[in-house]
């Protein structure tokens, strides 16, 4: 898993292209060349690689989508392949998933951690991916951007509004409710440095 995508993608094409058995290959090489022995496993590896080269995955989502398709033992060797490469690492998927939802959509805590548990992600990976996680910093960038569209000559409503909206996104507590109103007092003084209703539609 690498966080340049375009590097990421030409690196599994370039691994896949030298996977792919020649056998589903034209022109790969002498028609008497040696066969793999168990020709589903390769069949299963090129399965994985084009998953792969959608997104970055979770060991158990690429499990998953071989799993009745090819027996136990080629998915074995398929996913110890691909770890031996590094192109399957839950350590590195989840980080990247944190950071994905960081940078696009940001999510508190709690949901991020659902979303990497349905995706089979080992609850002590995704304890250490979220160990330096700023909850604080993560629901102001969320509610900043909604709130620009919601009208503040009523803050009990604002207040609800943009509580609810937090809460949907996973943040609670203190939390959510110090983000309210430090989002809610820089709208009223826009000289206080915090949120810009002209930027947020830019």
């Amino acid at each position: 898993m690498i966080s340049n995508t375009a590097v990421f993608i030409a690196h599994l094409n370039t691994l896949f292209a030298t996977s792919v058995h020649p056998e589903y290959l034209p022109m790969a090489g002498p028609k008497n060349a040696a066969k793999d022995p168990d020709p589903s496993y390769q069949k299963s590896k090129n399965a994985a690689l084009r998953l792969l080269t959608y997104r970055s995955r979770s060991e158990k989502e690429v499990e998953r989508r071989l799993k009745g398709k090819y027996t136990e033992d080629v998915i074995d060797r398929t996913l110890s392949d691909l770890r031996r490469q590094g192109l399957l690492n839950d350590a590195e998927f989840a980080r990247e998933w944190r950071e994905q939802r960081e940078k696009f959509r940001p999510r508190g805590a709690a949901v991020i951690r659902q979303e990497l548990q349905r995706l089979g992600v080992d609850r002590e990976v995704i304890r250490e991916a979220l160990s330096d996680f700023d909850s604080s910093a993560n629901a102001y960038k969320a509610g900043s951007k909604y709130a620009a569209k919601l009208p503040v000559q009523d803050a009990a409503l604002f207040r609800r509004r943009l509580g609810a909206f937090l809460h949907r996104r996973g943040f609670q507590g203190d939390v959510l409710g110090q983000t309210v109103e430090r989002i809610l007092r820089e709208l009223l003084d826009p000289l206080h440095g915090g949120v810009d209703r002209d930027e947020q539609y830019d």
